[in-house]
């Protein structure tokens, strides 16, 4: 009946979170990855937090002056980056600090990727539950990740700065001083930050060789078979030039879609759960008379 079927779309939540990253929406993409609340909820909630954050602030500074250099000290790694960003020195002092060290890790993770490339497409091969069609798609995926590794370097002063402008922007932006002052801003103040972080990280990515639009451009999010509770999911899309296509089944259970073998891992726990609570009631209601006596 049209009464007991699902309120919303197996895709619907998905298709809205990728339609706020294609927009740089931080706002919406609270909706989307709260489907059972209203943005005018998540902004009351999230504006609650905020002053509880603001009053614990004030109530440490009231008892003790000195609480706000303490919080500088606890978190003085954070706080000091944070300081850098605010400037253009800065800046050239983070590069100069982070780029030997990024030049290390990144050649380290890269020797042990390829290290473990044949290992890797080994282990899909092998997997039983992928499709011969998946194990094509992810061995080509592999394929281009190890193409990109292998010539982009990570640790080069131009991407590098780039990153990292991108951040400092950001930062910039915000007006704050204190890094831990972005707990206290309300949710509007919050949102308009929030885009640009969206916006920021898309940036850092493409500092990379990463194009992050156009590969949410590419996805495609699309409900098929759809019977009562039941659904398949089919997600495509192209990640460094490789077409990827993958099907979930999918089932409405407790208010929510999700995977159909999770759905039933909770409905089996749920299940064994009642039935032990009702073997506890009966050996309870066996032992009551002999306590009794």
């Amino acid at each position: 009946s049209a009464a007991s079927l699902p309120p919303v779309r197996a895709g619907d939540a998905l298709n809205a979170g990728l339609l706020a990253l294609k927009q740089n929406d931080f706002a919406a993409l609270q909706e989307a990855l709260s489907d059972d609340k209203d943005l005018a909820e998540i902004a009351a909630e999230w504006d609650e937090r905020a002053a509880r954050s603001k009053q614990r602030r004030a109530e440490a500074l009231e008892q003790d002056p000195t609480a706000r250099d303490m919080a500088e000290q606890a978190n003085d790694t954070m706080q000091e980056t944070w300081n850098k960003l605010l400037s253009d020195e800065g800046v050239d002092a983070l590069i100069a600090e982070w780029q030997p060290s990024l030049a290390e890790t990144a050649s380290k993770r890269v020797m042990e990727f390829n290290l473990g490339f044949g290992a890797l497409l080994t282990g899909i091969a092998g997997d039983r539950k992928l499709s011969a069609d998946q194990v094509q798609q992810l061995t080509r995926l592999m394929y281009a990740v190890q193409d990109w590794t292998g010539r982009v370097d990570f640790a080069d002063e131009v991407r590098l700065r780039q990153a990292v402008m991108s951040i400092a922007q950001l930062a910039r932006g915000t007006g704050l001083k204190r890094i831990d002052d972005v707990e206290s801003l309300r949710f509007e103040e919050a949102a308009i930050h929030g885009d640009e972080l969206i916006r920021t990280v898309k940036r850092v990515l493409a500092a990379y060789d990463v194009d992050a639009d156009a590969i949410l451009d590419s996805v495609r999010i699309e409900e098929h078979d759809a019977v009562g509770d039941r659904a398949v999911l089919r997600v495509q899309g192209r990640v460094f030039g490789v077409d990827l296509l993958h099907e979930q089944p999918m089932r409405y259970f407790q208010d929510h879609w999700m995977d159909a073998d999770r759905a039933a891992d909770w409905e089996r726990w749920a299940v064994e759960a009642d039935e032990a609570d009702d073997q506890a009631a009966a050996a309870t209601a066996v032992a009551a008379p002999e306590i009794e006596r």
